[in-house]
């Protein structure tokens, strides 16, 4: 498998890794000790309460939508996978969606991750005793999105290198620019021409007279 091809498919594993992971839970705030109480769990949409008593009914209240962000990096993602496979000459954009792409979900993760941090200090604080907020599995997923995602720009980036020439190498200049008394001929030796005496006019005899 090339780089090129290695690259967008990481391209791709990271959009899709991405919007998986704003499904998952963040983050579950709820009573240190019992289980069975009432507790929040927060996904990159809404937040879910569980656990609540008998006749005791909430909607899911939405969350600040970080998921509107990562799903746009990941449609960012998808097309600089597609367009990977354009002539060079095309090429540039795929690697420049590529990178927009990457750094719109490297800070929306980012955000994410702050918020989920922040919970979980403030619930370590010892006037908020009795509440526990336990991280989830949406914030390992959107962090190996993260790293899909750069190892996937790394290798889109990345040229292919040249094989070399077998044997010795010649060089030759061409141009108009080469003096013709010292045009250099393909082994790479110059060659100076003699300039020829100008004509007398007149032809020496056989004798030397």
């Amino acid at each position: 498998m090339s780089r090129r091809l290695l690259g967008a498919a990481m391209l791709v594993g990271a959009g899709v890794t991405a919007v998986v992971g704003t499904f998952l839970p963040l983050y579950a705030e709820g009573p240190a000790r019992e289980d069975r109480l009432p507790s929040i769990t927060v996904t990159s949409w809404e937040y879910v309460f569980s656990n609540l008593p008998a006749g005791m009914e909430f909607a899911p209240v939405r969350s600040p939508q970080y998921g509107v962000p990562i799903v746009v990096s990941a449609v960012l993602l998808a097309v600089a996978a597609a367009l990977v496979f354009l002539p060079e000459s095309q090429r540039l954009a795929a690697r420049y969606l590529a990178i927009g792409g990457t750094g719109v979900l490297v800070g929306s993760v980012w955000a994410v991750v702050a918020v989920v941090v922040s919970m979980v200090g403030n619930a370590a604080r010892p006037e908020v005793g009795g509440f526990a907020v336990h991280v989830g599995e949406g914030v390992s997923v959107l962090g190996a999105s993260v790293l899909l995602a750069v190892a996937g720009v790394v290798l889109v980036h990345a040229r292919r290198r040249e094989p070399r020439p077998e044997g010795p190498v010649v060089y030759r200049v061409d141009g108009d620019e080469v003096d013709d008394d010292t045009d250099t001929p393909p082994f790479g030796i110059p060659v100076v021409e003699v300039a020829q005496l100008p004509d007398s006019g007149y032809e020496r005899r056989a004798d030397g007279s």
